[in-house]
């Protein structure tokens, strides 16, 4: 209607004109039309012009300016950054928790309920959190830790339940929703210290999560400046540089695990991120539990260098010069437990005194890895020059087993302990078996190998743990491997197989019957077709896929209950 009225007015002015009549005031409503087309929605073509560019990277249209704006870059990264402005380019920010807004969570919304979250809650904090030196929960309460962190409250509660006989259900529930926040993170720009201390925990303490957990959490710690923690401790001696310090050496720990484990390349190779530890322990902020962190980062550096020697397993011999190595390592070693056995708190409040006893401990696996390696690519016969070294290996795998069964502060650690140290025990035991049986009474007799190892499943039956926990995971295979072990273990499986199948057998059945009632017939520890099994010594053989293989079928349920499970 403005329209013609409009052209109305345009006419009579016209005619008016001609007339010679003066002119008539401006028509009031063309204010009005011209005020509708400029507040009208572009065209179309604008729109899609617009959807289009949103699939682009985001940019900052104000930016901070950083330090980095008033000198020349010292990173080539901020040039481009500089240019384009990609917020993809610059350091992720952290996300800030508003305290005043309702909790939504996965308790909130009745997933598992409050009284369960509450008791898994005091399981970590006064249970579990010593054993990673009291770095994973800095937080008092349960509704502190869900405020705080909804990432960091679902790792919590995962490994709590791991470790809690009376809480395979909501292991699973945990479990899940641990799985769900992470996968949403991974492409998230935001990072702050409880999220690298939530991928950290996780990476210690889950086996099938350790890997990507790990490799993911570096990679963004570094983005986050995390790495360079120990120089900014040192230097500006503030609780959240210290903070950061020791995530960046939890994740610096279990990267080294991983490679010792896997037998892979580790992702933290620069030396210079964790050689200060002597200067974090200088701090006036330091602690205790500092102490028995920074013990474990010098020994995570020994075996760096010794993983470094020897190189991937290839199936070779190594060189007889390596000898002189050995002896440097073991030196090295030697030295590294005499200091911390003086350095290290005698007691912990709530593990008691695993601190020294769990450095033992670890000596003892430190031993057994730098020995091990003696029998990569051995025949039958170890050559004379080796022999002194693999005793030395089997000694220590002995002493790992009997060590977990003596002493009291340790056998009930094991509840307890993160994923390496119980994939390292299964390591000693499966060596110990492979010796005995490969060399006979030369080394190790099978009777003293099938004697150890039954006692240590007899003490993993008798511990209170979750259906997942890995030392419950581990048992039946553990029962396999001593059925090996006996005299005609291997001939006796065999042959009642053959007789289950004979035509005219009372007990007669089909192969795939057979088979399916009773797979461990034909089924060796490593998956090959028995009367044989691998006797390969290398880690990698043992530990190229989740330890968790020892109990095929709790394993398969699990991937059931978990199908998104990634193996590591």
């Amino acid at each position: 209607m403005l329209s013609d009225l409009d052209q109305v007015y345009t006419a009579v002015k016209e005619m008016r004109n001609i007339m010679g009549l003066p002119e008539l005031p401006p028509l009031q409503t063309s204010r009005m039309n011209k005020r509708k087309e400029s507040s009208a929605p572009p065209p179309q073509e604008s729109t899609t012009l617009q959807l289009e560019d949103n699939y682009g990277p985001s940019c900052d249209n104000s930016p901070k300016l950083t330090p980095e704006d008033d000198r020349l870059p010292h990173a080539p990264i901020h040039s481009l950054y500089t240019l384009t402005r990609m917020r993809a380019l610059r350091s992720p920010g952290s996300g800030n928790e508003n305290p005043s807004q309702a909790i939504n969570d996965f308790i909130s919304q009745g997933q598992i309920s409050l009284g369960d979250a509450e008791r898994l809650f005091v399981v970590y904090r006064d249970r579990l959190d010593g054993f990673i030196y009291s770095i994973g929960c800095p937080y008092k309460t349960l509704e502190q830790l869900r405020r705080k962190s909804s990432i960091l409250c679902a790792a919590t509660l995962t490994i709590a339940a791991l470790h809690d006989p009376a809480a395979d259900k909501v292991y699973g529930i945990c479990n899940s929703e641990l799985r769900r926040l992470t996968e949403k993170s991974m492409l998230q720009r935001q990072g702050d210290r409880d999220y690298f201390r939530a991928l950290s925990i996780a990476s210690y303490w889950l086996s099938d999560l350790s890997w990507t957990l790990s490799g993911h959490a570096i990679r963004r710690a570094a983005e986050c400046n995390i790495h360079n923690s120990y120089s900014l401790a040192i230097k500006d001696q503030s609780e959240e540089a210290m903070d950061s310090a020791r995530i960046w050496s939890i994740l610096y720990i279990c990267d080294q695990h991983l490679a010792i484990l896997y037998d892979r390349p580790a992702i933290i190779q620069d030396d210079w991120l964790t050689q200060d530890w002597e200067g974090i322990l200088k701090c006036p902020l330091a602690t205790d539990q500092d102490e028995r962190l920074m013990s474990q980062v010098e020994l995570m550096g020994i075996l760096r260098n010794i993983r470094r020697l020897f190189g991937p397993d290839k199936g070779e011999e190594i060189p007889r010069l390596y000898l002189s190595q050995i002896g440097h390592y073991h030196r090295q070693l030697d030295q590294w437990i005499t200091k911390w056995t003086d350095r290290l708190p005698e007691g912990h409040p709530n593990i008691g005194a695993f601190p020294r006893k769990g450095a033992l401990f670890h000596f003892h696996l430190a031993q057994l890895y730098l020995y091990s390696h003696v029998f990569r690519g051995q025949s039958n016969q170890i050559p004379s020059h080796f022999l002194d070294t693999a005793s030395m290996a089997v000694t220590s795998a002995s002493a790992i087993i009997d060590i977990l069964l003596t002493d009291p502060d340790l056998s009930t650690s094991i509840v307890g302990i993160p994923s390496y140290l119980l994939s390292m025990t299964a390591f000693a035991a499966m060596f110990l078996a492979k010796v005995s049986h490969k060399y006979g009474d030369n080394l190790f007799r099978r009777d003293q190998a099938l004697d150890q190892i039954t006692r240590l499943i007899s003490h993993f039956r008798s511990l209170s743990m979750g259906k997942w926990h890995l030392a419950n995971l581990m048992i039946r295979g553990l029962e396999t491997v001593t059925s090996l072990l006996t005299s005609h273990g291997v001939q006796d499986k065999v042959q009642n197989a053959i007789s289950s199948m004979m035509p005219g057998s009372e007990t007669s059945q089909g192969l795939e019957d057979v088979y399916n009632t009773n797979p461990d017939m034909f089924t060796g520890i490593d998956g090959s077709t028995m009367p044989t099994w691998d006797t390969t010594f290398g880690l990698s053989p043992i530990f190229g896929f989740d330890p968790s293989f020892l109990d095929v079928d709790g394993y398969m349920q699990s991937m059931a209950i978990f199908p998104n499970t990634e193996g590591t």
